[in-house]
């Protein structure tokens, strides 16, 4: 009895299978005189999808930051936050007793540094005929890079000093990069190695844009208004179903301020194709189309990606370029369908 329960069941379930697959097949000569007509979709090569937020943000690491090189009593700014500067722009002025008990500490440092040099080139030749011991050398050298670490430090902070004014007891500091000045507006005093200034090079300037997994392989540029600007990465580490990309620099042109919050067009780098809207229809769940071949019309899925006034962008396993789709009557020819198999 089993034995007979399950050939009938086999034998039903191919009956089944039959005559899905002949569902998803009509014969032309089924049509009666339905009016037809066909057209080959389009192949492009690039396609934009649906809008994406995104931020103009600076590329972490690039900002080159300018620290307060001693306790200062009064700051003064003299370019605005977010100014584009050049190169040797000034940017603060630093007044106070401190300023010139900073001035008078490089002056400290350089003499140290001068005797700590003059001793160790004295005694160099003196380690080299034996006749100084590995520790008074050792104590002489570790003098001698100590002051020259500490001259130097407070140099690199000079090279930065544009001018020195004894009457007022300031000093201007100017910019060491051309970039976009980001002030650091503070309540309190600025101690010694606290951040004045960073300046961000334009070229640092970019969309950030989160993208979806499954087309951050092929984007390949945004579009603000009328600005395009190319991707130029993408991350390796996921945020949910989403990808961090980041564009080239932003073009000044594009008049785009640094932490706006914007909605860009995708572009994505991936060959597709444009199928009139009226050719698509939904079928089993899936996106469809009725493509021709020998007498007869057949389902063929395909994935809608995005679409146009007039057309879809779909992608599909095989090139659609070389095929004819159903334009016409395909309410029709779907009825036809829904009578042969059902839904």
């Amino acid at each position: 009895m089993m034995t007979k329960f399950g050939a009938s069941l086999l034998c039903i379930t191919i009956g089944l299978s039959s005559a899905f697959v002949s569902a998803e097949t009509i014969s032309l000569s089924e049509l009666g005189h339905l009016d037809v007509s066909y057209m080959s979709p389009k192949k492009v090569a690039s396609y934009e999808g649906s809008p994406l937020p995104a931020q103009i943000a600076r590329l972490p690491g690039n900002d080159y930051w300018v620290m307060a090189p001693e306790n200062i009593q009064q700051v003064t700014f003299l370019v605005g936050q977010g100014q584009v500067v050049t190169k040797d722009q000034a940017i603060v002025r630093l007044t106070g007793p401190e300023v010139f008990h900073f001035l008078a500490q490089i002056e400290a440092a350089k003499s140290l540094y001068d005797l700590a040099k003059q001793r160790y080139d004295r005694n160099l030749p003196l380690l080299k005929n034996g006749s100084i011991g590995s520790d008074k050398w050792r104590e002489i050298s570790q003098d001698y890079f100590s002051a020259h670490l500490e001259y130097e430090h407070m140099q690199h902070f000079m090279e930065m000093v544009q001018s020195i004014n004894a009457d007022t007891e300031s000093l201007v500091v100017m910019a060491p990069v051309a970039g976009i000045v980001n002030l650091n507006y503070l309540n309190s005093p600025y101690s010694a190695g606290v951040q004045l200034f960073s300046l961000i090079p334009t070229e640092s300037i970019r969309v950030k844009v989160s993208v979806p997994m499954s087309q951050s392989t092929s984007l390949s540029a945004v579009n603000i208004h009328q600005c395009h600007i190319a991707i130029d990465e993408v991350s390796a580490i996921a945020d949910g179903v989403f990808l961090t990309a980041w564009s080239t620099p932003v073009p000044q042109t594009c008049n785009l301020l640094l932490g706006q919050q914007i909605t860009v067009i995708p572009e994505y780098q991936k060959a597709v194709y444009l199928v009139p809207k009226i050719s698509v229809f939904t079928w089993q769940q899936e996106s469809q189309v009725f493509t021709q071949k020998d007498q007869a019309l057949s389902l063929l899925s395909i994935d809608v990606l995005g679409s146009t006034a007039d057309d879809y962008i779909v992608a599909s396993d095989q090139d659609l370029s070389q095929i004819k789709v159903l334009s016409q009557s395909v309410a029709a020819v779907k009825g036809i369908l829904l009578g042969l198999g059902g839904e």
